[in-house]
């Protein structure tokens, strides 16, 4: 008889957000032992992810281990020895909620994000060097850039800490990728989902919008409503990330749609799912609650991704509207 093949091992860091939960889905529908590291005390958005994911029936192994204690992630890695590391947990602050962050916080969203990939390329360069890191970057690496749309080739030119941040990380990834390591960055632009946490302007506004319909409240505020995004759903990018593990040779990739949508576009998708008539007398529109002013459209080219990776979108904006006004109806996550 033939010995069983060893299942593979994967590390996903930030497992019980967004991203890291749906990346946890497909690899454990896969066949993978999936390893998670999160904070040591949950959010409420994680624990409302990890209360769902029990109720599907994936279990992931999960260690509360701080990104910048060097040593103890080390010691994580080595005993766990993951074939495959996927870094999504990031200090992040949504442009809706920006102003509420006060100006200190600025500098550990740079420390911390840089700091804690420095530390996994490292310990995988020394310690794993046959592991396939691929860590999350963001479309506001570009947010201040000279393209109209963005690209693997496009020059790198942030004016956020966030981007600039990210920018950092993917200097690090490049450095490593010489080195021989498998490392890539996953060039992410908007992506969504009813696992969004109540401070990003999608979430918000249907969380806002589906009490409107109930008739418990009349109206919230936003900030820019023709302020335009390139949107996609969050499964289909965790699944392009999956993809970009899977190669011979280690790449970046931008996972977009390449298509714009004003947040007035999508506001407008959600009132007609909820046949809420006027939607505009219920949006108290406010710009000073945006400190992040685009300098340029963020809107991402990804035929290299569909060409060499054979990554599509499964789901439109407006099927993607469709399911999380459902999900929120009905207090379910998909």
């Amino acid at each position: 008889m033939h010995k069983a093949m060893a299942k593979k091992k994967a590390l996903i860091t930030g497992v019980f957000g967004q991203d890291g939960s749906y990346l946890c889905e497909i690899l454990a529908r896969k066949g993978y032992e999936v390893y998670g590291i999160t904070k040591h005390i949950l959010g409420a958005n994680s624990q409302i992810i990890k209360t769902y994911l029990d109720k599907i029936g994936i279990h992931p192994t999960v260690y509360a281990v701080d990104l910048n204690n060097f040593d103890s992630l080390k010691e994580l890695i080595k005993q766990i020895r993951p074939d495959e590391i996927y870094h999504l947990a990031a200090f992040h602050v949504s442009a809706e909620g920006a102003n509420n962050t006060k100006s200190f916080m600025a500098k550990q969203l740079y420390d911390y994000n840089v700091q804690s990939t420095s530390n996994l390329l490292y310990i995988c360069h020394e310690y794993l060097k046959e592991s396939k890191f691929v860590t999350a970057g963001s479309c506001l690496m570009f947010d201040d850039c000279d393209s109209m749309i963005q690209s693997e080739s496009t020059l790198f030119k942030s004016a956020s800490l966030y981007g600039l941040a990210k920018i950092s990380e993917n200097m690090l990834v490049k450095y490593y990728r010489k080195q021989g390591l498998h490392a890539s960055t996953a060039l992410l632009f908007n992506h969504e989902s009813s696992r969004r946490s109540n401070n990003f302007v999608t979430k918000k506004i249907v969380k806002s919008m589906v009490a409107i319909s109930k008739k418990e409240m009349q109206t919230f505020t936003l900030g820019d409503i023709k302020a335009k995004k390139d949107w996609g759903w969050a499964k289909d990018y965790a699944y392009g990330m999956y993809l970009m593990a899977q190669t011979d040779k280690a790449k970046d990739y931008v996972l977009a749609s390449g298509r714009n949508y004003s947040i007035s576009d999508f506001i407008e998708i959600v009132a007609d799912k909820l046949n809420i008539d006027v939607w505009q007398k219920h949006i108290n529109v406010d710009d000073n609650i945006l400190t992040r002013k685009m300098q340029v459209n963020l809107l991402g080219d990804w035929s290299l991704a569909k060409a060499e990776l054979n990554w599509k979108h499964t789901l439109s904006l407006v099927q993607l509207v469709d399911l999380m006004v459902e999900n929120e109806l009905t207090g379910e996550l998909a």
